[in-house]
């Protein structure tokens, strides 16, 4: 009897354990379900629930970020669209995953009157010798895209990232056609640039994890470096923030792979760049509000999955000091298909976000505001035991699903 009386006792427990799994899980979904939003982009507007939705959040907002996925169509379609919805809610600063002084050449050529023939130019000249494209998300034709949208709106544009390494070869040319006007049009500074160049292809193109190290120790370019700084105000700056970005690629190449080191001294160097621009935009307003787009391991709140406190937790910090608000969102998709036309599924690579692409609606932009699911957590109402997923919805306020049905064209094949 005793024995009868146990296993039914075992079965009952059985049971309300497959119960309260079942009715977490409807109320995830159910959660979920009611704080989903739809839209579709026509002609570089949003079009559906989801336009309403995220003017309200930049209302009240500040901060508004968007965490992207580099290098398809979608993102700067989407981010486009975004730039123009938000232009008449105050925002007027726009800051982006590119070095400042690759940002101010980017534009300088992008504002010239054949402005993406020349910029292809730019691109075929200095991805050359082996070197890969001087500066990275932007060496698409889409992206070139959106920031003519920027500028057109009359955003101001801040890079705040680190000098991107294989921009040296035409920072360099730079620095060397402004500097040699100030030598006098020396004979030997022009040799020791030719030399310097050589040196930087040199190592730029080496197999070798140290090729960050070699840049920093090379002879010709230390010799460069020091003969160039203290004439140009500007390019001394440069040239101290250029070893600063050599060394943040050493920490996480070199012999002793200090990847904390790497991530983190990029981080600190996003966030004083940031600062940078952040002053003087408060010089014309109290509060100025600023559209912030780069891959999404940076715009987390709290630690990354890299473990670092990134510009995203900055963001927010700041936008509570000034009694305003950040909004954040994720953009992310379960297909990608490739220029081949393949089709890859990328729960393989982030099973944490199979619950959320659950509830993406095919042919359209799905958002899903996260923050009620959260609110549950903390309230008890519901339990989730999955680490990985419960510490992406800490991080996002929301999550942005498309397919992302093509790569962005290479500004290098760019046609009229």
């Amino acid at each position: 009897m005793r024995k009868s009386l146990f296993f039914v006792i075992l079965l009952l427990i059985g049971f309300t354990v497959k119960i309260s799994f079942a009715q977490n899980n409807s109320s995830i979904d159910s959660i979920i379900q009611l704080n989903k939003y739809t839209f579709k982009i026509v002609n570089n507007e949003l079009v559906g629930s989801g336009k309403d939705f995220l003017i309200n959040e930049a209302k009240n907002s500040q901060f508004f970020m968007i965490g992207e996925l580099h290098g398809n169509k979608e993102t700067p379609k989407f981010t486009s669209a975004i730039l123009k919805l938000l232009k008449p809610e105050g925002y007027n600063n726009f800051a982006v995953e590119i070095g400042p002084f690759s940002k101010k050449k980017l534009l300088s050529i992008i504002e010239q009157k054949n402005g993406v023939d020349s910029l292809s130019k730019f691109y075929k000249k200095y991805n050359s010798n082996g070197l890969t494209n001087p500066i990275p998300f932007f060496d698409g034709i889409d992206e070139v895209r959106m920031l003519e949208v920027a500028l057109t709106n009359d955003y101001n544009i801040w890079g705040i990232d680190q000098e991107f390494v294989y921009a040296a070869s035409f920072l360099f040319d730079d620095i060397f056609n402004k500097i040699n006007k100030s030598k006098n049009n020396s004979e030997d500074y022009e040799n020791l640039y030719k030399k310097t160049q050589i040196s930087l292809i040199k190592h730029l193109t080496t197999k070798s994890k140290s090729k960050f190290n070699l840049l920093l120790k090379d002879k010709n370019i230390c010799e460069f470096i020091s003969e160039s700084k203290g004439i140009d105000k500007e390019i001394t700056t440069l040239l101290i923030e250029l070893e600063k970005s050599w060394k943040i690629y050493a920490y996480g190449n070199g012999p002793t792979k200090q990847y904390f080191e790497s991530n983190n001294s990029r981080a600190i160097m996003m966030k004083h760049y940031f600062f940078d621009y952040y002053k003087k935009a408060l010089l014309k307003e109290s509060n100025p509000k600023m559209i912030l787009k780069m891959g999404s391991m940076h715009t987390t709140y709290g630690k990354n999955p890299l473990t670092i406190y990134d510009i995203g937790n900055t963001l927010y910090e700041l936008a509570i000091l000034n009694n305003s608000k950040s909004f954040n969102l994720a953009l992310a998709g379960r297909y990608y298909i490739r220029s081949s036309g393949e089709k890859i599924d990328r729960l393989k690579y982030v099973p944490e976000y199979k619950k959320l692409f659950e509830h993406q609606k095919e042919n359209m932009w799905t958002l899903l505001d996260l923050r009620p699911l959260k609110k549950a957590i903390y309230n008890g109402k519901i339990k989730i035991d999955n680490k990985k997923f419960k510490n992406l919805l800490f991080r996002y306020d929301s999550i942005l699903m498309k397919t992302l049905t093509a790569a962005t064209d290479d500004i290098r094949d760019y046609k009229k």
